[in-house]
């Protein structure tokens, strides 16, 4: 029997992505199953993989050390190669029309934190109409709940729908989710109930060049998306944090998503230009 909750000693540093620091490798690795990281032992550093007869396969503590020996041997001990990929940009009405509605939105949440496991001040879920009105007629109350929530914030969906129709028109219609958060930082995770890429848009005063989305490419590569004031687009279902930026500022994210409707296959971590 595998014990998978709480992790056995030594399986996984921290509890939850809030409690790591993304800036270590190991933070880095730990949204991967044991099994994930079992597989890059094999197809990134050569190992033989385990035998089905015989003894049980390494633990996740052991597995992780032997992976992160790995990566030191190839002279990676926390910094993995970084690229970069600059989002859409927005036009700048638009973000000032947002920003104005986010500060009113965070002045009635303040502290809202509806997903503890992420390290932000605040953090609310908007479900799109579409998705919540089906449920409604069903008696759903997580539905009810999304209704009410969507009701509350309707002058800030409409302008983050705006602003997601100025860039990819396709997406605006079927996203049917939409985070709005407050100091997000770090917190490196998998959407395990994403059924595709997601966007990123990012606004505040932090300083050019630091508080982007930073994902996983391949085991050595890592890009970081340039969301300030602009759209950008990743695939969530590959391991992803926030980048530093200054404590002191301010920066609040939107975050285009889809869990309901035809599957998006899992094929690149980034989309457009890189720049090494």
């Amino acid at each position: 029997m595998t014990v998978t909750y709480p992790p056995p000693p030594g399986a996984k540093i921290g509890l939850s992505a809030c409690d790591r620091d993304a800036t270590l490798l190991r933070s880095q690795l730990e949204p991967y199953t044991t099994l994930q990281l079992r597989k890059r032992l094999v197809s990134t550093f050569g190992q033989e993989p385990h035998k089905m007869i015989g003894p049980s396969p390494p633990a996740r503590a052991e597995v992780m050390e032997r992976l992160l020996e790995f990566y030191a041997k190839a002279g990676v001990e926390n910094d993995r190669r970084l690229v970069r990929v600059h989002g859409t940009p927005v036009d700048a009405d638009l973000l000032a029309k947002l920003l104005v509605e986010l500060r009113a939105w965070l002045a009635r949440h303040e502290n809202h934190q509806e997903r503890p496991n992420i390290h932000a001040q605040t953090y609310m879920i908007l479900r799109s109409p579409a998705e919540f009105e089906k449920k409604v007629s069903t008696g759903s109350s997580k539905a009810r709940t999304a209704q009410k929530t969507y009701e509350q914030n309707a002058r800030l969906w409409e302008l983050a729908a705006a602003a997601m129709a100025s860039v990819d028109l396709e997406f605006a219609a079927k996203f049917t989710g939409l985070a709005v958060t407050h100091g997000f930082r770090g917190s490196p995770h998998i959407d395990t109930t994403n059924i595709g890429p997601f966007y990123g848009l990012a606004i505040g005063d932090f300083a050019d060049g630091t508080g982007g989305i930073r994902v996983e490419v391949d085991p050595m590569t890592i890009a970081e998306v340039n969301t300030k004031h602009r759209l950008g687009k990743l695939d969530g279902r590959f391991p992803h944090w926030v980048a530093p930026y200054e404590k002191s500022c301010e920066r609040f994210s939107l975050i285009y998503y889809q869990t309901e409707g035809e599957v998006t296959p899992q094929t690149t971590a980034v989309f457009g230009t890189v720049l090494n």
